[in-house]
């Protein structure tokens, strides 16, 4: 289960805004579902889980035909999305001539 987050706005170390999750159990015969949100807007899309199946922004698939899918683009790496190196704060900086 991914952290679960309901604050807008919130900027990780990388420069994004964070995820909301937000998450709701079952209910009569709907499954259990996750909510993401953009950290910033409205924008959102649903993921239904349950046996051996995700539903996904309304594609329903089996859970290893969306790893097969999906676990390559973790791996991936495009140009600028490098980590960007940031200076060093006032406090973390060595003194001059200490």
């Amino acid at each position: 289960m991914p952290k679960l987050n309901r604050k807008v706005a919130l900027t990780r170390s990388d420069g994004h805004n964070e995820v909301r999750v937000f998450h709701r159990g079952r209910k009569g015969t709907k499954d259990p579902r996750l909510l993401f949100k953009c950290g910033c807007r409205e924008n959102k899309f649903e993921v239904y889980y349950g046996g051996d199946s995700l539903e996904i922004g309304g594609v329903m698939g089996s859970v290893e035909n969306w790893g097969e899918l999906l676990l390559p683009l973790l791996n991936m790496s495009l140009p600028g999305q490098k980590v960007r190196k940031r200076n060093a704060s006032r406090r973390a900086r060595p003194k001059r001539g200490a």
